[in-house]
């Protein structure tokens, strides 16, 4: 029995359709394409020494100094999970410590690994610490990100560091200075809660705080 001319339009449809999943993948580079205009007005502002520095320069916003350095560790902060999200986009690479600890693991089990870093000084916590780290990198080796949802994230962040460009070329130029330190406060509030709100972003800064401080010596897995 032949198939109907309608059953092998639906069969054309579905198949044409479906997609691999790699479809939308985009490389890291072309990602980074999208950040770069960002980081290029930042790069401008940090020419004119930041909104701090800035601030110093200005007897009458001396005493708001630590507003301007809060913003300017903002605008750094949003840059950095911005790029680390382009990044990262087809997984976490492993660091030096999560291939270091994941090696050791497999190599020699945990308890040896964990009564060999013992005898190198480290405490249980330190270890319990590296392990649980070791133990995110590895479910995360491979995690994709949605290039659009990357995208959208990018987007959002644009008129921030477009607004803390445009702050820092009013106060070097010495115009309407009499708004500043609201713009600045303002701005402020508005980059903490879009690390609270962007669900991307929030993934980059939750992501970034898993990875522990490591004292690398000679002994332990550093040179």
């Amino acid at each position: 029995m032949k198939p109907s001319p309608s059953l092998l339009l639906v069969l054309c449809f579905f198949c044409v359709s479906i997609q691999p999943a790699w479809a939308d993948r985009i490389e890291p580079a072309t990602c980074m394409k999208r950040v770069t205009p960002l980081l290029v007005k930042r790069e401008r502002v940090a020419e004119l020494d930041g909104i701090w520095g800035l601030f110093q320069k200005t007897i009458d916003f001396q005493g708001n100094s630590v507003q301007g350095i809060k913003l300017d560790n903002k605008i750094n902060t949003l840059l950095f999970h911005l790029e680390y999200l382009c990044n990262t986009i087809d997984g976490i690479p492993f660091d030096e410590l999560s291939d270091y600890v994941s090696t050791s693991l497999a190599e020699k089990g945990a308890e040896n690994f964990k009564k060999e870093l013992i005898i190198l000084g480290k405490t249980e916590g330190e270890i319990d610490i590296w392990f649980e780290f070791t133990k995110f990198a590895v479910a995360n080796r491979h995690r994709a990100l949605d290039s659009q949802k990357i995208f959208h994230t990018i987007m959002t962040a644009q008129p921030f560091v477009k607004v803390y460009f445009e702050l820092a070329e009013k106060i070097n130029n010495k115009e309407d200075m009499g708004s500043v330190i609201q713009e600045t406060e303002n701005l402020t509030n508005q980059i903490e809660a879009f690390f609270k709100t962007d669900p991307y972003m929030s993934q980059a800064i939750y992501e970034n705080s898993r990875v522990p401080y490591a004292d690398w010596d000679e002994d332990v897995g550093g040179s």
